[in-house]
């Protein structure tokens, strides 16, 4: 049973990280989740009007936005190339800021104003709150989770030129000639005649005989 258990979270973690590293880009995670879970809380609005600001009903709300946001957060921290990239972090901080910006400014006031005016205080207002909360609260945690977690899963190399490694020596070295002067492109690594310890070193000529 045991054995079953393992089995089928292995499948499900190859299958996500075939459908981040492979079946859709990490950018439309990113984006597509972001927008996804704002859209939620606005229809969490007309979900609690309807059904009831119950306890079960802002708690599912909360949970699908946190869902939704999870999903962004892992497009951006999924191990394997590209992970915890710069370009990755500031798509999400985007999506995210704008969201929570948008809907702070431009919808949640408008909206308790007009409740305010037409005096439906009751269920309306605390449905507005309620979903305000699940936003502002998804997108707290989104923010610090990436910007916690993205430098510690972000590849050495990221970005173009080569990837981090040892320094290797200039190309000079190994041109005609050398540092040493011998013809026919002799590397500087050749053992001067005066060093060789005894016998005769032939000369080296261009044509890859001896004299």
């Amino acid at each position: 049973m045991h054995t079953r258990v393992e089995y089928r979270r292995g499948r499900a973690h190859a299958r996500a990280a075939y459908l981040i590293e492979r079946g859709v880009s990490r950018r439309v995670w990113v984006v597509g989740a972001g927008a996804a879970y704002w859209l939620c809380a606005l229809a969490g609005v007309w979900y609690l009007i309807r059904q009831g600001v119950t306890p079960g009903n802002v708690l599912a709300l909360h949970l699908i936005c946190f869902a939704f946001e999870a999903v962004s957060v892992l497009g951006v921290l999924w191990p394997g190339a590209g992970a915890g990239s710069a370009q990755l972090v500031d798509d999400h901080q985007s999506v995210t800021v704008s969201a929570a910006c948008f809907s702070g400014i431009f919808l949640i006031p408008p909206a308790m104003i007009t409740l305010g005016a037409l005096d439906r205080t009751g269920v309306p207002m605390e449905a507005v709150l309620a979903s305000t909360t699940a936003l502002m609260l998804a997108s707290f945690v989104g923010l610090v989770a990436v910007t916690a977690l993205a430098p510690s899963v972000r590849t050495t190399h990221d970005g173009p030129g080569p990837p981090d490694g040892p320094e290797w020596s200039d190309a000079g070295d190994f041109d005609a000639g050398g540092d040493q002067g011998l013809p026919g492109g002799a590397c500087s690594g050749a053992v001067p005649p005066d060093r060789a310890g005894g016998g005769r070193v032939p000369a080296v000529v261009s044509d890859g005989g001896e004299r």
